[in-house]
């Protein structure tokens, strides 16, 4: 608790998911947490719980610049920098819509670029960045393109800005998952057949829940975030090696 308390973190896509149950833990353990989020009922929150919404579409270079100068202007630092939104299609590549394809990367890639070069503007030494990855950043499979190709960008961004900014004691790693119960798989709950799919593809046959995945970054940016930059936690039951 001692290492987050009093640290001023952003969120992004912390309304719901891993990034409201990162947002709430970080905020019991004595973080200064700030939400940043494009889903409607943000709109009518201040605070709530000890966290702070901020209605904030990441995409948008002017509204993230924005956000994270209030952020600033409130507390005078800012810590932690954890980028979770994103967005995620599934469809055949045949159907290819380049509409679609650019909402997925300009949330999920460009998002994170706009992020953190507005909070870097004013993070100092010893602040951490943390980019939330999936396994399927380097495990092909069918149907969800955008969403993977811009995990993998942003993986190579991670690795490539370490080099950077380790000149200013700043640190960037990030966090690999596989299958966790989210919005993204709400499909389970009309379909369990694909959960049960899901699972048979996970060698230790374990589906994370959100709340689970917090707890993950909350030890990564505890133990690990002070010491190594540039690195990719791969924490998947053994999804990346099936």
């Amino acid at each position: 608790m001692k290492k987050l308390y009093n640290k001023v973190v952003i969120v992004t896509g912390g309304a719901n998911g891993i990034g409201l149950e990162t947002a709430k833990l970080l905020s019991l353990n004595g973080s200064k947490v700030y939400v940043f989020d494009i889903d409607e009922n943000v709109k009518n929150k201040k605070n709530c719980n000890g966290i702070n919404y901020i209605f904030c579409d990441v995409s948008n270079y002017k509204e993230v610049n924005k956000s994270v100068a209030y952020v600033m202007n409130k507390e005078k630092k800012i810590d932690i920098l954890i980028n979770n939104a994103a967005k995620q299609i599934v469809s055949s590549f045949k159907n290819y819509n380049v509409d679609e394809y650019k909402d997925v990367i300009n949330t999920n890639y460009i998002g994170v670029c706009n992020c953190i070069s507005c909070c870097l503007n004013y993070m100092k030494e010893g602040s951490t960045i943390l980019n939330i990855l999936s396994v399927h950043s380097n495990k092909p499979r069918l149907d969800k393109y955008s969403y993977d190709c811009s995990k993998s960008a942003t993986e190579c961004l991670t690795k490539e800005l370490a080099l950077e900014i380790s000149e200013r004691n700043i640190t960037i790693n990030a966090l690999s998952f596989g299958a966790v119960e989210t919005d993204m798989n709400k499909s389970w709950k009309y379909y369990p057949e694909e959960k049960i799919e899901a699972l048979e593809k996970v060698p230790l046959k374990i589906i994370f829940s959100p709340e689970k995945i917090a707890n993950f970054i909350k030890t990564l940016l505890e133990n690990f975030s002070e010491y190594t930059t540039g690195s990719v936690f791969i924490i998947d039951g053994g999804r990346n090696i099936k």
